[in-house]
């Protein structure tokens, strides 16, 4: 949006006396009305404004080209303040989280407690510095990615208490010990382990976890409102996807606290975080592909592959665990699940490449913002 441009109605009557013509009546000329319709300058063109100076929803441009959108240098200054207070905020958030760990570590006399914090929130950090602000930063206005970022973490809560209610369901609707199974007793029928293990997987971690990301940009009030560009939207729903895993980065690190939990932060660094990531991105592709194509971004069409390729990962990891006492062999299925975030990421970036240029720049933000 930019600044209205309103003129109200003006009405001009002159009365005009021939000076000349002695006697002759006055003659009264009414000029013409002149009414200009308020409007608001937007990055589509003129739009028409109501009452309150905003653009109207839904109203086509009152020119038929687009225009580009007039800046200010105080909106100007303003944009540059608030991107470097979001920035500094951001940092600041990691910064107390890492030093915190370390003040942790040293009053409970477990030093390693500090760089488990740095690994389990730099990876996610990382990846979006790379996916936004290295190349990318004119996508999209670095407020709404720190703030699906943030909205990423919230989202994650409810999330777990929703899986945890379904493993809870699927425990006494079935009878199956789930921790024993989650544990590779020996006790458990192998049947029990592959059952539960695909249901964890696909319908408890993948289902509810790619959904909320698919929430967060679809049905999230201005997830996909006023993007500039198409690819925005892949960068606000690659944020949300790593703010959630953030989130459950820290937990399933910080869960037993102890030395051996380097083994899973590293591991969740090089593999769970970028799965996140690559399924936030190939979320956002679809959805972005779907709204320049003038189309509703169905949820099954959208979440089918990040499902598929979240749950193959988790089962792989969860049968691998819950088996490795009846076959040891059975243990090279976690190494093919090493696989499939390679195979994501790279999908993932590989198909961004492929874009087209008004997915970057021009057409695509009369399309998105019509």
């Amino acid at each position: 949006a930019g600044i209205p441009e309103v003129v109200m109605e003006d009405e001009r009557t002159e009365e005009i006396s021939d000076e000349g013509q002695g006697d002759v009546e006055d003659e009264t000329v009414t000029m013409p009305m002149v009414q200009a319709t308020p409007v608001v300058r937007t990055e589509i063109g003129d739009v028409p404004a109501d009452a309150e100076g905003q653009p109207i929803q839904g109203a086509e441009p009152i020119h038929p080209q687009a225009v580009q959108a007039y800046r200010t240098q105080r909106s100007q200054d303003r944009n540059c303040c608030e991107n470097r207070a979001c920035l500094w905020t951001f940092w600041l958030i990691v910064a107390g989280f890492i030093i915190t760990s370390f003040v942790v570590g040293f009053v409970t006399k477990r030093p390693w407690l500090g760089a488990l914090g740095i690994l389990s929130i730099i990876p996610a950090a990382v990846i979006l510095y790379i996916i936004y602000w290295k190349n990318h930063k004119t996508q999209v206005e670095l407020p709404r990615v720190v703030n699906m970022f943030c909205w990423g973490i919230v989202g994650a809560i409810p999330a777990a208490f929703l899986e945890l209610l379904l493993t809870f369901m699927f425990a006494w609707a079935t009878g199956y010990n789930t921790k024993n199974v989650e544990n590779g007793d020996n006790n458990e029928p192998v049947s029990h382990v592959v059952i539960y293990s695909l249901f964890a997987a696909f319908f408890v971690a993948a289902l509810c976890e790619e959904s909320l990301k698919y929430y967060l940009v679809v049905e999230f009030p201005n997830g996909t409102k006023n993007v500039r560009t198409a690819y925005g939207i892949v960068v606000l729903a690659t944020a949300g996807a790593l703010g959630f895993a953030t989130l459950e980065n820290i937990g399933y690190v910080f869960q037993d606290s102890s030395s051996s939990s380097f083994a899973v932060a590293i591991m969740r660094a090089l593999l769970a975080v970028p799965l996140h990531a690559a399924t936030g991105m190939i979320i956002g592709l679809s959805i972005a592909k779907a709204l320049m194509d003038r189309s509703n971004p169905a949820c099954w069409k959208v979440l089918w592959l990040p499902i598929l390729l979240h749950g193959t990962y988790d089962g792989l990891l969860m049968l691998s665990l819950g088996l490795k006492n009846e076959n040891p062999d059975i243990q090279n299925l976690g190494i093919l699940a090493f696989l499939i975030p390679i195979f994501a990421l790279g999908y993932g970036v590989r198909q961004i490449y492929k874009l087209p240029p008004e997915y970057f720049v021009g057409e695509a933000n009369q399309r998105l913002l019509a």
